[in-house]
């Protein structure tokens, strides 16, 4: 399915990819508000997985082939109708918050249709709690890590209940990572204005912790960002770093994504991991 209307290079351009579970609402609200904000679009993709019609297909036995070959075109129509339903309903959203959106369904692996399609935006947003293939957990998974890596493409993931963007906390590693990520956030002019930002370094020596910021500091200022706050806290990293952006009332954090582990092997091990666990702010990450 294509809308009428195709995007506009000049904008930003926001992919937002349908899940499964009612957490998808909440990608949709926040898509909404940064395409509002920066003038840009939202190209809403959703994916039939074509695998799941080939196990249908190949669930008949002897004498059963036919069978098979129609539940399979079956369930293909009914996903058919129900992608349709979604998109028409998610551009209509779009459309009643001021944005304009347009809508494709392809067919195939979700995860390689929707790096393919990737490649052609700035921005993905997700749900936190999002699932794009048969038999994964509730959460984003290898699909986003692999549109962020593979597609190096900046990520946004919505926390639900949704959560409006009022204090953005920047985690600063002071490694290649940070600059990278908040390198994406300025470049983008993301919550630049209106907002409270704080630049935050988990570190026992206040001294070091303060050297962290150098990287993120620098980019901000030559980006015209509006006065911002430091803070070094010390402490283990993991409870710290959460400890504070609760404190806070952090509604996102701007992290420099998973590294070079494996979303399945991070979960709970970093900042990233903690926070995805919580789901109770806003990400944007970046590798």
């Amino acid at each position: 399915m294509e809308a009428e209307s195709f995007p506009d290079e000049a904008r930003m351009n926001i992919l937002l990819p349908v899940s499964s579970g009612p957490s998808f609402k909440d990608a949709v609200s926040l898509a909404i508000d940064v395409a509002k904000e920066h003038e840009g679009e939202v190209r809403v993709v959703y994916v039939i997985d074509e695998r799941e019609i080939r196990r249908i297909e190949s669930g008949g036995g002897v004498g059963a082939i036919h069978m098979a070959q129609r539940a399979a075109e079956e369930y293909g129509k009914k996903k058919m109708e129900e992608a349709t339903g979604i998109l028409l309903d998610t551009i209509q959203a779009c459309g009643q918050g001021g944005v304009q959106a347009y809508g494709e369904i392809r067919e195939g692996e979700p995860g390689k249709e929707l790096l393919a399609v990737a490649g052609g935006c700035d921005l993905v947003v997700a749900a936190i709690a999002s699932q794009f293939e048969p038999g994964l957990e509730d959460k984003p998974g290898q699909v986003v890590l692999s549109m962020m890596k593979d597609g190096g493409i900046p990520v946004l993931l919505a926390c639900s209940p949704y959560r409006p963007v009022r204090t953005v906390v920047v985690g600063c590693g002071g490694k290649i990572k940070t600059e990278r990520v908040a390198g994406a956030m300025t470049k983008m002019s993301l919550w630049k204005s209106g907002r409270r930002l704080i630049l935050l370094a988990v570190d026992d020596s206040p001294e070091e912790g303060r050297l962290r910021f150098a990287a993120s500091r620098n980019l901000l200022g030559e980006a015209g960002y509006p006065p911002w706050e430091e803070h070094v806290v010390p402490g283990r990293r993991l409870e710290a770093f959460s400890a504070f952006c609760e404190k806070e009332g952090a509604d996102l954090v701007v992290l420099g994504g998973w590294g070079e582990h494996r979303w399945d092997d991070l979960m709970g091990l970093s900042v990233t991991g903690r926070l995805v666990e919580e789901g109770r702010r806003n990400l944007f990450l970046y590798m």
